[in-house]
């Protein structure tokens, strides 16, 4: 009977699926394909020469390809490499009101009713998920909001189960609640797992996944599972996600930092730190860490690996909170990890996962779009709450604990006009520039963030302090004096147990300004770029907060402005109130080339006008209406 239901719940979700269609298709046409397909390929076969290396080692060693850890925890051997195997894991160790995710949820102190409705996230996980378990039925039972990517799973599992409902657990247990209870889940295994995700990427437009699992740095006995020179190395690994993320602009990973941060070595960047292996020191993904919150206090778990990565980058990027989180296990429909909670950085990953997904989902509600993995990501270490023993970044919280509910106030703040979210793309040798006026001593910051091409593999070097940014974009905010310039923050690499100072960062694809109290008046920020940018422009997303902010005069707002549709097929109509008597009105692609322009002379208080969008591929675009010296930016969706 059982099996039938399962299979049942299986028939039932292929009716379901979140997101539109369009919406998916809108963020597909973005994205270079060609260049996917091409990776897919590489990978596949890459995986190919993989396994034939794993095969003939164990054949010749008598060794089996898996094993179990003494909590029943699957290990596999992923690679072999200097001679020997190199098994991956899961990363636990024997959450929503801590990132402030609840005030998302229905009846939470924000009033947005976010819990992932028409939303879906991927995981991939060492073994299957039990998508029967009652936390993962939709609100009258009759389909799992869970279903598998792949048809069989050899194992369901605790771990793979415990992770799945973090994310999307209903909350029949209000205990054991995800961050996205009304979002659907599709569910992988570990194997293959980079081409499967360039497959939901292509087909699905996949926005989030979450990986709680990756090469540890050491085994039970406390011995260094992989040569030194892995330990914070930009590898092969590393690189592979970000040629990924690169050609695939919406979609983030999202994975656990591992649980090494009691181990020690010889040999590393520095003693208790440099303990991120493998795709753990990659670019554009976003690396979680596992915050300990007590009382208020943001402390971090002792097992939580440190990094940062071996060219002084900050990894990893945030923290969530992965201490002592009730969830969903396979031992029944109705089983849950109680009285044994579960910590991890496997815990505290999913926590983060969950919560982007629904501020994927409020972006969209606002703007009729979604964010490019570098504004989101951008975003919430921008909101990030900041450890109070160290400030500012480090090799331990990263930005910080995730802040859901400030990320959340962000965005409604920028749709509003009280602070700026804006995706936009630096030519080579060009610069952007924005002013804008405080008028208190509050906190001002600025953030940039972009996704970096793959830089030169490291493999094999130990400790190589080789920057592996390719588009180094820098940030600077100059203040009203006209003569004082606000530098981001970075790492020492000459100690990276030292706190974090600021000046030229080199080696980060964020970066961030704090002014804590800044004078009023009005402060300049300007984007530019050291040598040639591949690809001749390098797109970036820049996120400025600060209590009574305003745009400086030549960055005033056009007034009453009103377009659609949006999305548009054929025709887009504009109409706002002019201020001036020269209107520039200009729609660019998401490549930053323009598309087209069209320049108004008018004395009228009203302006209408329309575009002919049938002449565009569909996709996603920006509109740009300079009215004077006001202006207006749009994403537009054209199908």
């Amino acid at each position: 009977m059982k099996l039938f239901f399962t299979f049942l719940l299986f028939l039932c979700y292929t009716t379901i699926y979140s997101q539109t269609r369009e919406e998916r298709d809108n963020i597909i046409n973005q994205y270079d394909l060609i260049k996917l397909n091409e990776i897919k390929l590489k990978l596949t076969l890459d995986n190919k020469a993989n396994n034939k290396a794993i095969e003939d080692y164990i054949n010749q060693h008598g060794l089996k390809k898996t094993k179990r850890k003494a909590n029943g925890e699957l290990m596999k051997i992923r690679y072999i490499i200097d001679g020997k195997p190199v098994y991956i894991s899961t990363d636990n160790v024997e959450s929503a009101k801590s990132t402030k995710t609840n005030t998302l949820h229905n009846g939470g102190s924000l009033g947005l009713n976010l819990e992932g409705q028409n939303m879906n996230i991927g995981a991939w996980d060492s073994e299957g998920v039990l998508i029967t378990h009652q936390e993962f039925l939709n609100s009258d039972n009759t389909a799992s909001r869970a279903t598998k990517g792949e048809l069989f799973f050899a194992n369901i599992s605790d771990h793979a189960t415990h992770v799945a409902g973090t994310l999307v657990a209903k909350g029949t247990n209000p205990a054991a609640k995800g961050m996205a209870p009304q979002a659907t889940l599709t569910l992988y295994n570990w194997d293959d797992d980079s081409s499967e995700v360039v497959t939901e990427i292509t087909t699905n437009a996949l926005l989030l996944s979450n990986h709680s699992y990756g090469v540890p740095a050491f085994n039970d006995e406390g011995e260094l599972n992989v040569s030194t020179w892995m330990m914070g190395s930009y590898n092969s690994d590393a690189v592979t996600w970000d040629e990924i993320a690169y050609n695939a602009p919406y979609y983030l990973k999202v994975t656990s930092a591992g649980n090494s941060g009691e181990d020690t070595y010889s040999g590393g960047l520095k003693d208790g730190y440099d303990k991120l292996t493998a795709d753990k020191n990659a670019k554009n993904s976003l690396v979680i860490a596992n915050a300990n919150p007590i009382f208020g206090f943001l402390s971090i778990n002792s097992s939580s690996s440190q990094g940062p990565s071996d060219d002084g980058r900050i990894k990893p990027d945030i923290s969530g909170d992965g201490t002592n989180v009730l969830s969903s296990i396979s031992t029944s429909d109705t089983a849950y990890a109680n009285p044994t909670f579960w910590s991890g950085t496997s815990m505290a990953s999913p926590n983060v996962a969950g919560s982007l997904l629904l501020l994927q989902q409020y972006y969209n509600e606002l703007n009729s779009s979604y964010m490019t993995a570098a504004t989101l990501k951008g975003l919430v270490c921008h909101t990030a709450q900041d450890d109070i023993s160290s400030i500012g970044p480090d090799p331990k919280f990263g930005w910080g604990l995730l802040d859901a509910k400030a990320s959340a106030e962000t965005i409604l703040d920028a749709f509003n006009s009280n602070a700026f979210i804006f995706e936009t793309s630096l030519a080579d040798g060009n610069t952007y520039s924005k002013s804008f006026t405080v008028s208190n001593t509050n906190t001002l910051s600025a953030t940039i963030c972009w996704t970096d091409p793959a830089g030169p593999n490291q493999s094999g070097i130990l400790n190589s302090a080789t920057p592996v940014l390719v588009n180094d974009l820098d940030l600077r905010v100059t203040a009203p004096d006209g003569t004082t310039t606000f530098f981001p923050w970075k790492l020492q690499l000459s100690d990276v147990s030292a706190a974090a100072i600021t000046g030229d960062n080199i080696v980060d694809n964020i970066e961030n300004i704090d002014i804590n109290t800044p004078v009023a008046g009005t402060y300049t920020l300007s984007v530019t770029h050291k040598g040639t940018l591949v690809n001749a422009n390098q797109d970036f997303s820049l996120i400025v907060t600060g209590s009574n902010l305003t745009l400086g005069v030549s960055d005033k707002l056009v007034s009453s402005v009103t377009v659609w549709p949006n999305p548009v097929a054929n025709k887009l109509n504009l109409s706002f109130e002019s201020s001036g008597s020269k209107t520039k009105i200009t729609l660019y692609d998401l490549h930053g080339r323009e598309v087209y322009t069209k320049n108004l002379e008018t004395s009228t208080s009203k302006i209408n006008h329309s575009i002919d969008t049938k002449v565009f591929y569909s996709g996603i675009y920006i509109l740009n209406i300079q009215n004077g010296n006001a202006f207006y930016h749009r994403k537009i969706i054209i199908n």
